[in-house]
């Protein structure tokens, strides 16, 4: 255990440093924030994108429509008969698996861009 000392501690504070006076040590902490500066081109980007976009979400609406009509399916048929074909068995679980797919790439789905620098203008 440390030895403790009578003696109050003493804090002085600064404009930019926060000094701590102990009885044995001198601390000096640095109470300023450091954040950086975000350059033009940071800004503009985050002020007018957003994650998703109208696309993104009418994909995943698409998407989640196709998994529901997927299982719309498998309940549809009351007695699957694994040596005749079905929709139920043979149908269903791809349009389940190809609506995950399609959110995947829903959530994924970044439109093009266009570089200013790169139009021409036309004369």
């Amino acid at each position: 255990m440390a030895k403790s000392s009578n003696q109050p501690k003493k804090i002085v504070k600064t404009s930019a440093k926060k000094i701590v006076n102990t009885t044995s040590e001198q601390t000096e902490v640095s109470t300023e924030r450091k954040r950086p500066m975000p350059s033009t081109a940071k800004a503009e980007l985050h002020v007018d994108a957003l994650p998703f976009t109208r696309t993104n979400y009418l994909l995943l609406l698409a998407g989640i429509g196709v998994i529901v009509l997927g299982f719309i399916l498998m309940v549809t048929d009351s007695f699957v008969d694994a040596t005749q074909f079905s929709v139920p068995l043979h149908i269903a679980p791809w349009l389940v698996i190809g609506g995950f797919v399609e959110i995947i790439f829903a959530i994924m789905y970044r439109p093009k861009v266009a570089d200013p620098s790169q139009e021409t203008e036309a004369v």
